[in-house]
């Protein structure tokens, strides 16, 4: 089951369906998208092997330019469940899917890149050490489960206090 309403960190167990729920959604954002998304990726802790995580698909979509997101038809990602945050992110369009607007319970967040840019490889290459090295992802789970119980209602400190930890891995990547 995916969902976290807003503000909430809560943690779950690794779930082996995060992977098919991921190819059902890109399967639909190609439908959505056309040709506008190059390559469309699972990214964040749901695409690490057996580390617990929230329950939410982040997903990366490579674009060959950020204008291209102008071009998003709105109306249909609207009738899909997704929505353009305004979340202000420098080189990055940040959408999420709903599955209850009323308590914005969010399922799937999608950062919408440049591919092959400085987002897209931070976000590739953090995934791929993590599951190239499992000793590395249990101390990254291990520092999840501390900061969810210091900052269960607040998402924004919790990923901020994740920064360093994942800034450190991405520099060991290039």
């Amino acid at each position: 089951m995916l969902g976290l309403n807003k503000d909430v960190v809560a943690l779950t167990k690794h779930e082996e369906g995060w992977q098919a729920l991921f190819a059902q959604e890109k399967m639909l954002l190609e439908s959505l998208l056309g040709d506008m998304a190059v390559d469309i990726q699972h990214i964040g802790s749901t695409a690490i092997r057996g580390i617990a995580a929230k329950p939410m698909l982040d997903v990366l979509i490579g674009v060959r330019s950020l204008n291209d997101v102008d071009r998003f038809d709105l109306h249909t990602l609207k009738d899909a469940d997704i929505y353009r945050l305004k979340a202000e992110v420098e080189g990055k369009a940040v959408f999420a899917k709903f599955s209850d607007l009323h308590e914005l319970t969010k399922t799937h967040v999608y950062h919408v890149v440049e591919y092959g840019g400085e987002w897209w490889n931070a976000h590739t290459c953090f995934r791929d050490y993590l599951n190239d090295h499992p000793d590395v992802a249990k101390a990254y789970e291990t520092l999840k489960w501390e900061l969810a119980r210091k900052y269960p209602d607040n998402e924004r400190q919790y990923s901020d206090a994740k920064k360093s930890f994942v800034d450190r891995i991405v520099s060991l990547t290039r």
